[in-house]
């Protein structure tokens, strides 16, 4: 008989690499080649899956609220009377249908309070300014020409300046817009869809969202036992580990950033009140939504803001940006580090690259969540290399690396110690040393000619 060739370990692990990495090499000729398809693909994909996708937002979002009321009011009712709900698999669902209830009622509450109360002030809003273009075009006419009475040539080269745009914009409408009026109207049209599917999205997700909140703790066991099952022991708890510092970053992140961005709207909302800015409802939602974006958020809903209230008073909207830049103050300072706290780690630099980098990826979803996201990462490969470092016994700190010039024979050589010359770790004179020293060498060689 024939003895049966088994293969080791080794040779699996060996055979499972060689497949892996030729895996990878195609998939990065395929998307190298026909990235555009691919990602025409996966938008089309995610676009049927666009209210499943609405609902794990909405559920993630209102996690922390049920966590709050299962926790800190419903158990401990349960306590007073007896039982442990917690460890009580029937109080437990009970406590858990509960929560449930009261979280998306809440949620319902405050969706209706947003479209009963904001809602019709918002169309009125934009109603009278749409109405009252005309009148806030003079005004702005009138605000530049009493700017500019005492300078007719400067006032006669804005007006040129103006006439040409007019004119422009004309040509534009004429030559571009006429023509494509069809596809015009067929944009419109798509666009009416786009929203009309998009409430009916978030309507569904809302009910998706109910059943997630429900069942959020099977989902999570479940994916605990495909690690386990999968993986090692330690490889599963290190997945496990940075799984919940995700989950940790971007719930404190999102949940932080919402109810700072309210704290501002509402703030707003007062300041305008008694300054007497025009549209106080409109202009404090513009300025309590853009705050959800990091960073550039602020400047956002400032601006917007400040030209809306401009074209009807443009000192009161003076008033308004001075009023912004001080509440923005107060928020980067005070209120946002208090909320927040350190729920990131990243540097203004890295928060301004996540910022730019995912929005140019993803619009106004990468400006929203690009930060947690981005922090993920950095975390990720801090972490990766500190595991190397620690491989190679050398220190994983950060600030031990500031005055390190180069490392020899395991011994760290510092930039302050200028016996360490290799590896260019003496700092060159620059040009403007090297032309004071050139001409102090040219006085005192002219010095010694004379004498």
């Amino acid at each position: 008989m024939m003895r049966q060739i088994k293969p080791t370990k080794e040779q699996l692990r060996m055979a499972l690499t060689v497949f892996m990495t030729a895996a990878a090499i195609l998939i990065f000729s395929y998307l190298l080649y026909n990235g555009k398809s691919f990602v025409r693909a996966i938008n089309a994909f995610t676009g049927h899956l666009t209210a499943i996708l609405c609902g794990i937002v909405i559920a993630y979002v209102l996690s922390p609220i049920q966590n709050f009321l299962e926790h800190y009011l419903i158990a401990p009712l349960y306590m007073r009377a007896g039982y442990d709900a917690f460890n009580d698999l029937r109080k437990k669902r009970v406590m858990r249908r509960i929560s449930v209830t009261i979280t998306m009622g809440f949620f319902v509450l405050l969706v209706y309070s947003l479209i009963a109360i904001i809602g019709p002030q918002l169309y009125m809003s934009v109603r009278t300014i749409l109405y009252n273009l005309p009148v806030y075009t003079r005004n702005i006419n009138r605000f530049f020409s009493h700017a500019f009475e005492e300078n007719p040539e400067v006032q006669a080269n804005v007006n040129l300046l103006i006439n040409k745009i007019s004119d422009a914009l004309m040509d534009f409408v004429q030559e571009k817009i006429w023509p494509q009026l069809t596809n015009i109207i067929q944009i419109i049209s798509k666009f009416a869809l786009n929203v009309a599917t998009g409430i009916i999205n978030f309507f569904v997700g809302a009910i998706i969202a109910t059943y997630l909140l429900y069942s959020k703790d099977k989902f999570c066991a479940q994916g605990k036992q495909f690690a386990y099952a999968f993986f090692s022991e330690r490889t599963a708890n290190e997945i496990v580990g940075e799984c919940r510092y995700i989950h940790y970053t971007f719930i404190g992140f999102i949940t932080g950033k919402i109810v700072d961005s309210i704290i501002i709207g509402l703030l707003c909302f007062l300041f305008t009140s008694l300054l007497k800015t025009p549209f106080p409802v409109l202009v404090s939602f513009i300025v309590g939504i853009t705050n959800v974006i990091p960073f550039f958020g602020p400047y956002i809903g400032g601006i917007v803001g400040g030209i809306l209230v401009f074209m009807i008073n443009p000192l009161d909207a003076l008033v308004f940006i001075v009023m912004v830049i001080l509440l923005q103050q107060f928020d980067g300072n005070i209120l946002g580090p208090k909320i927040l706290g350190d729920s990131t780690g990243l540097t203004s630099f890295w928060v301004i690259f996540a910022i730019m980098f995912f929005g140019a990826l993803w619009g106004l979803a990468g400006w929203v969540i690009g930060v947690p996201l981005f922090a993920v990462i950095y975390h990720g490969i801090g972490r990766w290399i500190t595991h190397l470092l620690r491989k190679r016994a050398l220190p994983s700190d950060t600030e031990t690396y500031k005055d390190v010039a180069y490392f020899k024979d395991g011994r760290i050589c510092y930039l302050h110690d200028h016996s360490n010359k290799e590896f260019n770790a003496r700092q060159p004179a620059s040009s403007w040393s090297r032309i004071f020293k050139f001409r102090r060498g040219t006085k005192r060689s002219g010095k010694d000619k004379s004498e």
